[in-house]
């Protein structure tokens, strides 16, 4: 399955024309106005998890198909009435972060077309651990070897785009002369930046001088990390 057909906003087309129903009829039966519904469709927005589960009791299909794209889009016909409570509150209390694919993008503004995925986290848990508002977070992956031990590439990596000002010391997705990394960022007290990376070998320490903070662009702050062992 390619990225571009395992969007949301695919899915959501797919289920709403599974029924027959046209934009402005489920726009009115879950109580959203139409530019939203069409938006949500094209994938200029990014729907939240309460949206998803009242779209899969109205259509009728499996939550678990909507959220990740796997197993079957209908739900079993004997579970439709009522609408499953198993399945209805595997995204109850859950929020929906969208993965991006800008590892090449050369750029520090995140559009819909870039996302890839979306991984579910608990709502207690990000504002309980992480402090900090859902809608503020992305996930991208670790390219490169330069954060090693740290990070390693193919990482899965948790940004809050809230903490996007450098407070001590932290890594960081940046993006510096047009080119998206991740770097440890640490402020001096002359008011210049510190870049590196954690792999010695590999990467060097960039400091920038105050008066080129211009070139620096800080997206996010790295929260959280992912990965296989």
């Amino acid at each position: 399955m390619n990225h571009m057909t395992n969007k949301i906003n695919k899915r959501i087309t797919e289920s709403r024309k599974s029924k027959g129903f046209t934009q402005k009829y489920l726009a009115e039966k879950l109580s959203i106005s139409l530019p939203t519904m069409n938006h949500y469709e094209t994938g200029k927005r990014v729907p939240g998890s309460d949206f998803l589960a009242r779209l899969a009791k109205v259509v009728e299909c499996n939550p678990g198909w909507l959220l990740s794209g796997e197993g079957e889009m209908q739900i079993k016909e004997e579970y439709r009435y009522p609408f499953p409570r198993s399945s209805h509150t595997t995204m109850e209390g859950f929020v929906l972060v969208p993965q991006y694919n800008i590892e090449a993008s050369g750029g520090s503004v995140f559009h819909s077309e870039q996302i890839v995925d979306h991984l579910a986290f608990k709502k207690d848990w990000v504002h309980k651990e992480l402090g900090t508002n859902p809608e503020s977070l992305l996930l991208v992956h670790n390219i490169g070897d330069s954060m090693e031990p740290t990070l390693h590439t193919g990482d899965l990596l948790l940004v809050d785009r809230s903490k996007s000002q450098v407070k001590g010391e932290g890594i960081y997705l940046i993006n510096l002369d047009d080119g998206l990394m991740v770097k440890r960022v640490e402020w001096l007290l002359d008011g210049s930046v510190v870049i590196r990376g954690d792999n010695t070998f590999v990467s060097r320490e960039q400091v920038l001088p105050s008066k080129d903070l211009q070139k620096l662009d800080i997206l996010g702050r790295v929260v959280w990390v992912g990965s296989k062992i």
